[in-house]
């Protein structure tokens, strides 16, 4: 308490002593303006009139100048298409701070030549031209920051969602209070203080408070539009880290805001010079760190809600690769959100002197993590390109509208089973480095690694034997999908190819699931072309040139038949007589069909050549049956007993 009483009493005495101080100095104002109407002071007032003049006559031109040059370049990326609609707002913004960059150095080095010029003495003229020079660069810089932010000419660059005239408007308004708050405290007040102290300071006080009252103000009249603004991004980012910290924010800003503008006006006005400065400075720099974060990670949110502009003979080719990146591509920004929000939580520690994060980072344990974590990230980023590689080299295979055609079942299953492995094979690696940069040991892990792998083969055995004699198959192009195989003695058409099991539907419809491990032979009947072969067997009293004469006659007739001949791709081959069979003549022949088509072939041949042979006659021998009574020792038969019957009486 009396450490309480005693700095009231400290203040008040600071205070009745200023106040004396500047009574004496109102009433020596006239002496003191007599004494300063000399031709001396009235031609460095001149000289810094001059350098003024020419200093914002020289802004003006050059801000002009470049507006003309590098507004073309604005101009002809709006005529891009629409899908770059966030890299051409990057664009425009980049050419907006280059230009305001351009002419507020320009400016600055024009003025600093001009001071030295007409104030080479280190004096009074030359204190307050520096002055001025501090201002200036101050205000325009913060010109340069509310326009990456409002963008009141460009629409398409400006991350608020303001209207243009209502972003010219506030821009307006905020440049009138930074600029009476700059030229007032760096440049009126220490111009006056250098002639009457007090007065300056009064000066001083004044603008902090007109400042503090704009500011206050302004404060109030934007406290709906950020509440809501708040609250809606607090919404949107549900779930999130920040959510709950704008939920807080919202209803609350404009009391913290306020509260916090006092505090400032308060130390500007009473504390002293050296703590107001590092308080000033240190919020200056705060500011400038949020901005500058709010900045980044608005189009970071942008670039992540953007579609990719991806070229178009590359979109045709890969075309999932758009899918992809917008998939991952919110994920990597949300890391980078994160990593934005420890950065600027470290810089804010760092500046209000809170912790020491430079010297930490500089340390061996700083050092480490930061180097571990920048390895872990860049492995990370690595895995993750080298995977979207693998992929759309692979889609691009799979792809039939880019030049290699339909792929079929076979390059399908190796392509899928190469996706898989490279997919395992990636995050394996991936994982292993990344242990290995944070410092862990992967020694034990790959032995580990390689017992259990160990183990699993012997535990699954005959998986592993699916898996490897699928490989070799797949390799060896054995089998494709539709094709009719019998394979493990299952005849059918092939409906599912995997790596370790394939799927046959025989004719009565029935779908078999056949391990690879349980396949000996593979008998394709659907590959490259087919043969009907068959044997015609005839009457032993037949003429076998005739024969074969009128199984080339048949064979015309297929030919000639529109429905099938397309199938037929070679000739009749007549290979002779293969059997004297018990009851007949086996002829042979055999007719080439397109693939799988033989049985169709084979149908409509034989149809045809029994409506030949019936035409001419030719016998085609089938089972007869004889029933033999017996017979006694003197070779007479005995009698056959019949009976008839006669239905037509017993029906009437």
């Amino acid at each position: 308490m009396k450490h309480v009483d005693g700095l009231i009493e400290s203040s008040r005495s600071a205070l009745m002593d200023w106040a004396v101080q500047v009574a004496d100095e109102f009433q020596a104002l006239g002496p003191l303006m007599t004494r300063l109407a000399t031709p001396e002071v009235g031609l460095a007032a001149l000289r810094l009139a001059g350098l003024i003049l020419a200093v914002l006559v020289i802004h003006e031109a050059l801000r002009r100048l470049t507006r003309r040059r590098l507004d073309a370049v604005i101009e002809r990326t709006a005529t891009k298409r629409s899908g770059a609609r966030p890299v051409r707002g990057l664009l425009t913004m980049g050419v907006v701070l280059l230009r305001g960059a351009l002419t507020l150095g320009l400016a600055a080095a024009v003025g600093v030549l001009i001071s030295f010029a007409v104030f080479p003495d280190a004096g009074p003229g030359g204190a307050i031209a520096t002055a001025f020079l501090r201002a200036f660069v101050t205000v325009h810089l913060i010109r340069l920051a509310l326009e990456i932010f409002l963008q009141p000419e460009h629409a398409t660059a400006r991350p608020l969602a303001l209207e243009s005239a209502r972003a010219l408007h506030w821009q307006r308004h905020i440049m009138g209070v930074v600029q009476v708050g700059a030229y007032g405290i760096l440049l009126i007040a220490p111009a006056i203080q250098m002639a009457a102290e007090g007065i300056g300071q009064l000066v001083a006080g004044l603008v902090v408070l007109a400042v503090a009252l704009s500011l206050l103000r302004m404060v109030r009249t934007l406290r709906g539009a950020v509440r809501q603004w708040l609250a809606a991004s607090a919404k949107a980012k549900q779930g999130g880290v920040l959510s709950p910290i704008l939920g807080v924010l919202a209803p609350l800003w404009h009391w913290l805001a306020g509260l916090y503008v006092l505090i400032i006006s308060a130390l500007a006005i009473a504390a002293p010079s050296s703590v107001v400065n590092e308080v000033l400075l240190a919020s200056l720099l705060s500011i400038a760190l949020g901005l500058g974060a709010g900045f980044l990670g608005h189009w970071l949110s942008v670039l992540s809600r953007a579609r990719i502009p991806i070229p178009a003979r590359f979109g045709h080719r890969f075309a999932m690769l758009q899918v992809r990146l917008r998939t991952w591509l919110p994920r990597l920004l949300a890391v980078g959100h994160l990593l934005l929000g420890l950065a600027v939580i470290g810089g804010l520690l760092e500046i209000w002197g809170l912790a020491d994060v430079g010297q930490w980072l500089a340390s061996d344990t700083g050092q480490a993590l930061a180097g571990a974590l920048t390895g872990v990230i860049g492995i990370l980023l690595l895995a993750l390109a080298a995977w979207l590689f693998s992929v759309s080299w692979i889609e691009d295979r799979l792809n039939p509208e880019t030049g290699h055609g339909a792929p079929g079942a076979r390059e399908k299953t190796l392509l899928s089973l190469f996706r898989n492995a490279i997919a395992i094979a990636i995050i394996t690696l991936a994982g292993m480095v990344a242990l290995s940069e944070i410092g862990m040991n992967i020694g034990p892990l790959i032995a580990g690694a390689g017992v259990l792998g160990l183990a699993i083969g012997f535990g699954a055995q005959k998986l592993v034997q699916d898996i490897i004699t699928g490989v070799f198959i797949q390799l060896e192009d054995a089998i494709h999908k539709e094709d009719f195989i019998t394979a493990a003695g299952i005849s059918g058409t092939v409906e599912r190819l995997s790596i370790r099991s394939l799927g046959l539907r025989d004719l009565s419809g029935t779908l078999h699931i056949v391990p690879f491990s349980s396949v000996d032979t593979v008998s394709n009947y659907t590959r490259d072309f087919g043969y009907h072969l068959a044997e015609y067997g005839v009457a032993y009293r037949e003429n076998i040139g005739e024969v074969v004469e009128h199984l080339n006659v048949a064979y015309e007739r297929l030919c000639a038949d529109e429905d099938i001949s397309g199938e037929v791709t070679g000739p009749l081959e007549v290979d002779g007589v293969t059997a004297l069979a018990d009851s007949a003549v086996n002829v042979r022949v055999r007719i080439r069909t397109t693939p799988g088509m033989q049985w169709a072939v084979g149908r409509a041949y034989n149809r045809i050549v029994k409506e030949v042979f019936d035409e001419v006659g030719i016998e085609i021998p089938f089972p007869h049956m004889t029933l033999y009574f017996g017979e006694d020792k003197q070779g007479v038969a005995p009698p056959a007993h019949i009976a008839l019957e006669d239905k037509t009486n017993q029906e009437t």
